[in-house]
């Protein structure tokens, strides 16, 4: 799964290895400073965290709050869902 990793330095394009309701491992197409606050963004996912490991590429994240079922399933949502107003 893509997403994008929204850090103090910019917006990442990233690769989504795993993810959990706790964190996720992410590989990112450009260098990300390891010990930052980013924001995971999927669709309309989104998930504060903490940059905890910072390989080359790999990085593992932990978010600051366990994500609700609701939450982690719209990580796999790959369209935010529309709204539709009828005149």
């Amino acid at each position: 799964m893509t997403g994008t990793l929204m850090t103090p330095e910019g917006a990442v394009s990233v690769r989504i290895r795993d993810i959990s309701v706790a964190g996720a491992q992410v590989w990112a197409e450009s260098p990300v400073p390891s010990d930052c606050d980013a924001i995971l963004k999927r669709g309309a996912f989104f998930a504060a965290a903490r940059v905890v490991r910072s390989g080359e590429r790999t990085l593992g994240l932990q978010f600051y709050r366990t994500l609700s079922e609701e939450e982690f399933a719209a990580a796999f949502q790959q369209k935010s869902p529309r709204s539709f107003a009828l005149a």
